[in-house]
């Protein structure tokens, strides 16, 4: 009798422990896959960092002489946007402090028509004169809301047309973009907002 008792409360006791232990389990699991998505955002926004850089200095020659006396930079892509479509757009990039070299993931969320002007990938460089303008950014975030006329040029300088340079959009602050076929593009970001990502930036 004894034993069977024994039996029974250790059947129990196992079966208490093993309920205890699933959900132990499950939260585990779904930490690692939260983990393994945050590293691949990471990754992606590095490279929209190191993309958009590139295609701004092919856009706008003079811009590079602007980023080697910038005290910082924010760096940003993003992909599928449409122009007249409501769609929040997939982008990201990393803002990068010359003096310290330190660098921060910034989100770019995409609210309303606009941005782009229709083409499936679109560049932003944001270049900061100084640290007040850099601090501000990442502290703040940015935003736009006007800008509705957009017009596009070969960014070439110096062959007709406009002059491809950057928009000041802040005390401070200059604003490089390009769309995927190359051009530069003075066109509006309107509806859309750069904020620090908390998220990818614990580690």
């Amino acid at each position: 009798m004894k034993q069977k008792v024994t039996f029974i409360i250790a059947t129990l006791l196992f079966a208490f422990l093993s309920s205890a232990y699933q959900p132990i389990q499950a939260q585990e699991k779904d930490d690692a896959k939260k983990e393994k998505n945050l590293k691949k955002q990471r990754k992606k926004f590095e490279k929209n960092k190191s993309v958009a850089v590139k295609e701004m200095y092919k856009a706008y020659p003079s811009s590079q002489a602007e980023m080697a006396k910038s005290y910082g930079y924010a760096a940003f892509a993003n992909t599928g946007v449409n122009l007249f479509v409501l769609a929040s757009g997939n982008g990201g990039g990393k803002a990068h402090n010359n003096v310290t070299g330190e660098e921060v993931y910034v989100k770019m969320l995409s609210f309303g028509a606009g941005i782009g002007i229709g083409f499936k990938k679109y560049y932003a460089v944001f270049l900061f004169s100084d640290k007040a303008a850099y601090d501000n950014f990442l502290e703040s975030g940015w935003s736009a809301d006007g800008q509705a006329d957009a017009t596009a040029d070969s960014g070439k300088e110096g062959e007709g047309g406009s002059v491809a340079v950057g928009m000041t959009v802040a005390e401070g602050v200059t604003l490089y973009q390009i769309a995927d076929k190359g051009l530069a593009v003075q066109a509006t970001v309107q509806g859309t907002k750069f904020i620090v990502s908390e998220e990818l930036n614990a580690q």
